[in-house]
């Protein structure tokens, strides 16, 4: 370190030999194993940027994982103020939980029910089994269907105008 803080190029080599085995052990301990080499790099790059402020009465191998603490400290306070600050987007709402969806659904539902009530019971019972899980088959139950439906949507125009 000394001679890198001279200003010696050829001594870049060896000090990456043994510094980088030691700090990406240094950095393994403490952040997680997919973060380790990530730090590694970024304190051996801030070791080799700042090698002309090293103090030749210092011990290098301690200045060099002093670097590597505050990289790892920095990794974490990054990683704690990112979970803190990012709040998920909430989910879509659903079309049911619109509550103007569901004041809408809840007065075509009191609509329908208003126009059914009008009808006979007969077409009511055949309606009812239409759209419910009783799936009836067969000409007379289609035919009866029809009628049905052709005196609901009577029923609703009188009551509800044209659509």
């Amino acid at each position: 370190m000394v001679r890198l803080a001279d200003g010696d190029r050829a001594a870049l080599r060896p000090a990456f030999a043994l510094l980088w085995p030691r700090l990406r052990a240094f950095a393994a301990r403490c952040v997680a194993a997919a973060d380790a080499e990530d730090v590694a790099q970024a304190a051996l790059l801030r070791v080799f940027s700042r090698a002309s402020e090293y103090d030749a009465e210092r011990d290098a191998l301690a200045w060099a994982l002093g670097i590597a603490a505050w990289e790892c400290r920095t990794l974490r306070r990054t990683r704690q103020r990112r979970r803190e600050d990012h709040v998920a987007p909430p989910d879509p709402p659903d079309p049911g939980e619109n509550p103007e969806e569901m004041v809408i659904a809840r007065d075509l539902s009191a609509a329908a029910e208003a126009v059914l009530g009008t009808l006979r019971p007969i077409d009511i019972e055949t309606i009812t089994a239409a759209a419910g899980s009783r799936k009836l088959r067969g000409a007379t139950f289609r035919k009866r269907l029809s009628r049905a439906l052709a005196r609901l949507r009577i029923a609703w125009r009188a009551r509800h105008g044209s659509r």
